[in-house]
């Protein structure tokens, strides 16, 4: 580490003192019972936290696959990448393969060649899975194969959606009267979809990244043409690009921290190139960790207790089971409007309940549920308070980067959520040692 970077890193424990308590959202990159973990903090609270692969992400990365064999009673094959690998193709995320040694007739057959992306990798006794659905994205935008559709995230507004369309189709690239994307600029069948951080660019920057996107696949297809079979095509992001990218959104946070040497010297490239308006530091203090400093063990025992405590004096119980997660929301310690006025506890209830349901939009990201999620609220007095609640939760949970669809209100009064899965929860990324600690 040079002289001029222990200087400025030699301030950082003083200036870290001022700056955690403020509302300035970071992630820290560092190394916590020997693993390499990503939190993302706002206001010196944890928000989000990953635990990354001590193996090299290989997620997104694309191949030239051979198949091997058919297994029609399963409606999928298997084929081969680099490395003599065996993967799982399920047909139907073969929809519109790229055949590299003859012309696509609707049909897969063995010692076919085709361009396939690693969706889910091995573990344990089960083989990489694949797509041939192939897909590249940026901060802005995502080309995938299969439908011509032009999609825009949920939670762009809908002003702002038919602004961004009324770009599109002034460029060439979206039809007046449809949702397509017109395809005489790439050689295969391709479909885009508008991402959320695009609410925040030009027209110029975003019609440059989708352009940038045509052209990297039309060269991405072309290159495989003149490569030899199980090349690999295009290499996984790195670890620390993934993370970063599942973790959080980019105008959550101005700056990342790290006290990994390694790792500062990645993420300075990557910075330079991607984040260019993040702020970038390196810590180093051989008395006081990184770890320390931000009292990670305490935040991350926090974060996966049993019970959370709302400002109010009432609590969340948060129950995982194999089938499905449990919130159930009580009144606690509140102290407030309670009474023998009907009215004044369903204020009260009320009062809990939003109190509640925001903190819950919390929890889900910084556990990182998935799968179903039921929660029982305080009963309330009327249809239409449910319906106001719904509305709440359903704004809440808006901020979460993971697709989270809050379903409606069952029968038994139970409010329904559901939540994309995408890595472990936060209960299964730390070791076991750890867990039995833990209050469940």
């Amino acid at each position: 580490m040079s002289r001029n970077i222990k200087t400025t890193v030699s301030s950082l424990k003083e200036s870290d003192k001022q700056l955690r308590n403020t509302q300035h959202g970071k992630v820290l990159f560092t190394r916590y019972r020997d693993r390499m973990c990503a939190l993302y903090l706002s206001a010196n609270r944890l928000l989000a936290a990953r635990v990354m692969s001590d193996t090299p992400n290989r997620i997104g990365a694309i191949y030239i696959g051979k198949i091997k064999n058919m297994a029609k009673n399963i409606d999928a094959c298997f084929l081969e990448i680099g490395d003599r690998e065996i993967c799982f193709l399920p047909l139907r995320d073969a929809a519109s393969p790229i055949l590299l040694n003859r012309e696509y007739d609707g049909r897969l057959l063995e010692g076919d060649e085709l361009l396939v992306q690693i969706s889910k990798d091995a573990h344990k006794t089960k083989q990489a899975s694949v797509t041939a659905n192939l897909s590249l994205s940026d901060e802005y935008i995502v080309l995938s194969i299969g439908s011509p559709r032009i999609g825009y995230s949920g939670k762009l507004d809908k002003q702002r959606r038919e602004e961004i369309k009324n770009w599109l189709i002034d460029a060439g690239l979206q039809q007046k009267n449809g949702y397509d994307l017109i395809q005489d600029r790439v050689p295969v069948t391709l479909g885009l979809v508008v991402r959320t951080r695009a609410g925040d660019c030009t027209e110029e920057t975003l019609l440059w990244h989708i352009q940038n996107l045509l052209d990297a696949f039309s060269s991405m297809v072309e290159t495989a043409r003149h490569k030899t079979c199980f090349s690999c095509i295009m290499q996984a992001p790195e670890d620390y690009e993934a993370v970063l990218d599942e973790l959080v959104y980019p105008y959550e946070y101005e700056e990342i921290l790290t006290d990994d040497a390694g790792l500062y010297e990645k993420l300075s490239l990557y910075c330079k190139d991607k984040l260019p308006d993040k702020q970038l530091r390196f810590y180093e203090d051989d008395i006081l960790s990184l770890s320390k400093l931000y009292s990670l063990e305490q935040k991350l025992d926090t974060a996966l207790n049993k019970r959370v405590w709302l400002k109010s004096g009432g609590y969340l119980v948060i129950e995982p089971t194999e089938a499905l997660t449990v919130i159930d929301v009580n009144t606690g310690k509140y102290e407030g409007k309670k009474g023998s006025s009907d009215k004044m506890s369903q204020e009260t209830y009320e009062k809990i309940n939003r109190e509640a349901a925001e903190e819950i939009a919390l929890q889900l990201r910084l556990r990182n549920m998935s799968g179903m999620i039921l929660v029982d609220f305080i009963n309330m007095a009327s249809k239409e308070k449910e319906k106001e609640l719904l509305e709440f939760l359903r704004n809440a949970v808006r901020k979460d980067k993971m697709k989270t669809l809050v379903v409606d209100i069952t029968p038994l009064g139970l409010v329904e959520i559901t939540r994309k899965k995408q890595n472990k929860p936060l209960w299964e990324q730390f070791p076991k040692e750890r867990i039995s600690h833990w209050n469940f």
